[in-house]
C-alpha cells in the first residue's frame, strides 16, 4: 500500500515511481483509477491517467467508474472484470465518504467490487490513495470533518451540525477496510490536525471499530506498507515531510469541563524511517544521527497557536512540527508548550521529553529550516486554561 497525505507534487518522482514499481513496474502496471471521492471523477481521472502513463510509465491507467452518481456499477460484471484485470489501485481525493458510500452496500456490506479490490490486494496488488483515498482506507473509525479546537471542544460526532460546521465528524462503520488496526488522516500537520485525532480517538476508543492508534500522514508524503497482514508488515515514510504516530493506550482523561488528556504519546517520522505496524517498534533512517550533544539551539519554542494551518509560502514548518522537533533539538529545556489561538476554553498542548524511549535524530541539511527531525514517543498533555 502507498497511503499519500494529498498536495503531492506532480514531479514527487519518489511516490509515483514506487506505486508504478509495487504495480508491476513500467511498461507493466495496469492502474484503475478509482475517483469516488471527487466531485468531478472525469476530470480527475484524465488529470492522473496523464500522470501515470505519460509521465511515469504505467502501461495502462484505466478508469474504474464507480461513484455516488453511478452506485450500480460497484456489483456490474463489467466493472468486477475491469478491476480484476488491474495490477494497483490509485484513490484520488475528495470527500471520504463518497467512497464509502460508493463501495459499501447500504447495509453497510462491501459491494462485489470492493470483494474484487480486496481478492486483488491479496494477490499483490498495490493500493495507493491520497487525501481523502488515504483517509477512506482504514478498518477502523473513519475521520470525515473537523479541526482541532472544535474537536476538542465539542467531542466527535456521527452527523453534521449546521449551527457547527468544522465539528469533528466520523464514520462509526469505519472505511473500506483495505488497512487494518490504525486511524488514517491526511494533510496532517499542514494543516494542524493533531488535536482532533486525539479527540477522535479518545472518545471513540471503546467502540467496536476503535483503536487506540492513528497515523496522520503530511502532504507529500506517503506511508509504503509491505507484507501487509502480517507479523512483518512495515511502513516506511517517503517524500518530503512526516507521518505521525499517535497512541493513546496510556493515556487517561482529567475530567474537566470540556476536554483534558494526559498521557498521549507522539512520534514523528521522516524519511526512510519504518514502523513494525504489529509491535510498532520504530528503526530510524541510518542517514539520521542522534541530536543529543549535537543541538542547534539553546531553547525551545512555544507557540499561540500550535494547531495553525501552514501557509505554503512559508519557509518554517507547520507549527505544531515546528514546536515539537525544537524540543528535541535544543541544550536547555525539555517541556515547553503551545495553546489554541481560539478562545473559550483556550486548550494548552504540552510537550515533554520524558522517559527512556523519547529521542530525536536530525538529517541535517544546507537550507534554513529544512532539517528532517524524526522523534519518538513525545508526551502530550491538553488541558483547558
Amino acid at each position: 500500500m502507498v497511503l499519500i497525505g494529498g498536495n503531492q507534487a506532480d514531479d514527487n518522482v519518489e511516490i509515483y515511481n514506487t506505486i508504478v514499481q509495487m504495480a508491476g513496474g513500467t511498461g507493466v502496471a495496469k492502474i484503475g483509477l478509482i475517483h469516488a471521492a471527487s466531485a468531478d471523477p472525469q476530470d480527475s481521472f484524465s488529470f492522473y491517467h496523464d500522470i501515470f502513463v505519460n509521465r511515469y510509465g504505467a502501461a495502462e491507467a484505466n478508469l474504474i467508474p464507480i461513484d455516488m452518481n453511478h452506485t450500480s456499477t460497484n456489483s456490474d460484471p463489467n466493472v468486477i472484470q475491469l478491476i480484476r484485470r488491474q495490477t494497483g489501485f490509485f484513490f484520488g481525493g475528495g470527500d471520504q465518504y463518497r467512497v464509502t458510500q460508493s463501495l459499501l452496500l447500504p447495509d453497510g456490506s462491501p459491494s462485489p467490487a470492493l470483494v474484487a479490490i480486496r481478492e486483488m490486494k491479496r494477490k499483490g496488488a498495490v493500493i495507493a490513495g491520497t487525501s481523502a483515498g488515504t483517509s477512506c482506507q482504514t478498518d477502523r473509525v473513519m475521520i470525515m470533518n473537523g479541526v482541532s479546537w472544535d474537536a476538542l471542544k465539542n467531542g466527535a460526532h456521527e452527523t453534521e451540525s449546521t449551527e457547527h460546521p468544522d465539528d469533528l465528524i466520523y464514520q462509526r462503520i469505519g472505511g473500506i477496510g483495505l488497512f487494518h488496526g490504525y486511524v488514517l488522516d491526511s494533510h496532517f500537520s499542514q494543516r494542524g490536525r493533531q488535536g482532533r485525532m486525539i479527540r477522535l480517538l479518545w472518545d471513540t476508543r471503546k467502540e467496536s471499530f476503535g483503536s487506540n492508534f492513528a497515523f496522520g500522514v503530511d502532504e507529500d508524503t506517503a506511508l509504503v506498507i509491505t507484507n501487509d497482514g502480517t507479523n512483518k508488515a512495515t511502513a516506511k515514510v517517503i517524500g518530503s515531510s512526516g507521518v505521525t504516530l499517535l497512541d493513546i493506550s496510556k493515556a487517561a482523561d482529567e475530567h474537566s469541563q470540556y476536554f483534558s488528556i494526559h498521557g498521549v504519546s507522539i512520534s514523528y517520522l521522516t524519511h526512510g524511517d519504518q514502523i513494525n505496524l504489529h509491535t510498532r517498534a520504530i528503526t530510524i533512517a541510518p542517514n539520521k544521527m542522534l541530536i543529543a550533544g549535537h543541538e542547534m539551539y539553546d531553547h525551545a519554542l512555544t507557540s499561540t497557536d500550535i494547531f495553525a494551518h501552514w501557509d505554503s509560502d512559508s519557509d518554517k514548518k507547520p507549527e505544531f512540527v515546528r514546536v515539537a522537533t525544537r524540543i528535541y533539538d535544543n541544550r536547555n529545556e525539555h517541556v515547553t508548550h503551545g495553546t489554541t489561538n481560539e478562545t473559550n476554553p483556550t486548550f494548552k498542548v504540552t510537550m515533554s521529553v520524558i522517559g527512556h524511549d523519547s529521542f530525536g535524530w536530525v538529517d541535517r541539511k544546507p537550507l534554513r529550516n529544512s532539517d528532517l527531525i524524526s522523534f519518538t514517543n513525545l508526551q502530550i498533555n491538553i488541558d483547558e486554561s
